[in-house]
């Protein structure tokens, strides 16, 4: 279930997931080593923070964790409310037009040593869960706390819908208000009556992110009126169709932001 809230109101109570990952402890003493970040936020170089590789005490390799702080700076700039209380990352609010995904089975509780919790609207409800791990920052050279990349995404992109990507290097984010367009083809473009063809695209955010999870009207088949896809984690949508009669038809893909249209002859 996903819900649309107000400019900064607050995030409506639901149902919330019980995605427990695996269950450990994130040691402060881990060997870790520094390495440069650039964290883009809509596109834009935001903030140029250090971010440590340390062993992930749940899978047992190496992954880059950032501090905490720079995660609510970057989701400050995009217009949401986070407060953070050493066990829980709360997400308090969000602007309006922005959806999120609060479905699944409540997980109450506080965090164990060692781990924390992505949560909404206060409720100690853990979306996911994730190690975490205290180390200085370079920057201010006082401890602060660390969570690798790779959980904070997961909240990001399947619970806030952001479109989301890390290459060891930039950690970049948009939020789903950031849309920039569609890139979408037709394989083949001419075919013979009954010839299957597929629309595919993506649907991307600012900084050529893509969206997840966003619903999409598909008009212009034949025989058939407007139908609604989803893109996937990535912000990608397939879909194959046919046609009975010769002609030019012109299929158009979009929603209220942007829409992308291609045109299929059939022989």
């Amino acid at each position: 279930m996903k819900y649309k809230v107000g400019m900064m109101g607050i995030i409506a109570l639901g149902a919330v997931s019980a995605q427990m990952l695996m269950p450990g402890i994130a040691h402060a003493a881990t060997a870790i080593q520094y390495a440069p970040t650039t964290i883009d936020v809509s596109g834009e170089a935001a903030f140029l923070p250090k971010h440590i590789v340390a062993i992930d005490p749940w899978s047992g390799k190496p992954t880059s964790w950032v501090p905490l702080y720079y995660l609510q700076q970057a989701l400050k700039m995009e217009g949401a409310s986070t407060t953070w209380d050493g066990g829980t990352l709360n997400v308090l609010s969000i602007p309006q037009g922005w959806s999120v995904n609060v479905s699944g089975t409540p997980q109450t509780g506080t965090p164990p040593d060692g781990q924390m919790q992505f949560s909404m609207n206060g409720s100690q409800n853990a979306f996911i869960r994730a190690p975490k791990l205290v180390a200085n920052d370079p920057a201010t050279q006082a401890p602060t706390t660390y969570v690798p990349i790779y959980y904070a995404n997961l909240f990001l992109q399947k619970r806030l819908l952001m479109g989301v990507s890390w290459n060891n290097t930039t950690w970049s984010m948009a939020s789903p208000r950031d849309v920039n367009t569609i890139l979408m083809t037709a394989q083949p473009s001419t075919v013979n009556i009954g010839q299957s063809v597929t629309i595919s695209g993506e649907f991307r955010l600012a900084g050529g992110l893509g969206a997840p999870d966003v619903q999409l009207t598909v008009s212009g088949l034949q025989n058939t009126h407007a139908n609604t896809i989803s893109t996937d984690s990535e912000g990608k949508f397939s879909f194959s169709t046919t046609f009975e009669k010769m002609g030019t038809y012109t299929i158009t893909v979009g929603n209220a932001a942007v829409s992308r249209q291609v045109n299929v002859t059939v022989k």
